[in-house]
């Protein structure tokens, strides 16, 4: 088994300095948000690379921090605002999408209801829209700005999380892959049967990717016909997560490296992947280890304090990854070495299809969020 309700809606704002690499650190008094390089999907962007271009702090502050009613998904990043749902796993099925003001942390509108079978809420960003799917398949569209509704489409159950590029909202569901219109819903593309359900699939100018039951991996056409695939000639079981960086896919079923043009196999990795310039960096346990990405060729191994529960993504000069020991780190990605280590107030990451709304960290117009339960905090 693999990866909802608002009951109360209460909201309090806390404004707490942060120990940052052993020194207190005190909000900045006009502290503003960058524009340029937003986070707009899990693993900051469609082809999840783990990658923002967002250009941070040497030494972070905390910007602003928020509770709000139920624990919360990974952030978007976008239009001055950040975006989050959350939900309660345990309690009734349902959950809330919130907007909130990137420079303050106060609502900007919000919280808006969801609803779907179990407590999985997974949201995309594009063109100033935020998207949100639920386990139905059931995909809302919101306004960014106001919050108002535009459209909803139902797809299939067993759905994953979507990705929003190039005028289409994309899906994995129960058997196909979805490509609805960001304008109005309405369904553009609609792949034939592929193994597996509810895939995390990435998407370029290239085509779409999915990785998905049994270890069988599959490049779509941007009209969801299938381009090649080495499907495993079973049927079922859970999909995993794509990444894709320069020429090549990098599917978590079976953990395998392939060539994005023909699907030829090129290696396998093991942990889950961000990358910056030629470098691949994984996360798996309480390693970090990077490695380059034409060779495959290790660079460095560093392990770090606590299992690794939320990351890793890369920024301008640094990668980052969250553990259960609630330290937010940031290494160096030319030599692994420990540049800043920052306390939180709880544990970041977790959640999944059945299990809560899957949570991350992610960094975009030049600040980082990190949510850790009912908490949101801005560093920048």
């Amino acid at each position: 088994m693999r990866r909802k309700s608002s009951h109360s809606l209460w909201l309090v704002l806390v404004w707490t300095p942060l120990l940052v690499a052993g020194s207190l650190q005190s909000a900045p008094a006009n502290a503003t948000t960058l524009p340029g390089c937003p986070a707009v999907a899990w693993a900051e962007n469609p082809q999840h690379s783990g990658f923002s271009c967002t250009l941070l702090p040497d030494r972070l502050h905390d910007l602003w921090s928020v509770r709000l009613n139920h624990p919360t998904s990974y952030p978007l990043i976008a239009d001055g605002k950040v975006f989050v749902t959350t939900s309660q796993p345990g309690g009734s099925y349902g959950g809330s999408l919130y907007a909130l003001d990137a420079a303050t942390g106060a609502v900007a509108w919000g919280p808006i209801p969801l609803s779907g079978t179990y407590y999985f809420f997974p949201l995309a960003y594009d063109g100033g829209k935020v998207f949100v799917n639920n386990f139905d398949g059931k995909v809302v569209a919101f306004d960014a700005t106001t919050g108002a509704q535009r459209w909803a489409t139902q797809t299939e159950y067993f759905s994953g999380v979507p990705i929003a590029t190039g005028g289409t909202v994309w899906l994995h569901g129960s058997s196909d892959v979805w490509g609805l219109a960001e304008t109005d819903g309405s369904v553009a593309a609609q792949s034939t049967y592929l193994d597996g359900d509810g895939s995390t699939i990435a998407a370029d100018s290239t085509g779409v990717y999915a990785s998905t039951g049994c270890g069988s991996q599959y490049k779509l056409s941007l009209t969801a016909q299938i381009v090649w695939s080495d499907m495993q000639g079973c049927s079922g079981g859970g999909g995993g997560d794509v990444s894709l960086w320069r020429s090549k896919m990098y599917g978590t079923n079976g953990n395998v490296i392939l060539k994005k043009v023909d699907g030829t196999s090129v290696g396998s990795f093991a942990g889950r992947p961000a990358f910056r310039h030629e470098r691949a960096f994984f996360a798996n346990g309480n390693s970090v280890f990077a490695e380059d990405v034409k060779t495959q060729v290790p660079l460095w191994t560093v392990s770090v304090a606590g299992t690794i529960t939320a990351g890793p993504i890369t920024t301008r000069g640094a990668v980052w990854v969250a553990t259960a020991s609630k330290y937010l780190i940031e290494l160096s990605p030319s030599t692994g070495g420990v540049l800043s280590k920052l306390t939180l107030n709880g544990v970041p990451g977790g959640g999944g299809e059945y299990s809560g709304d899957p949570s991350d960290i992610n960094a975009g117009d030049g600040m980082l969020v990190v949510p850790t339960g009912r908490t949101v905090t801005a560093y920048g």
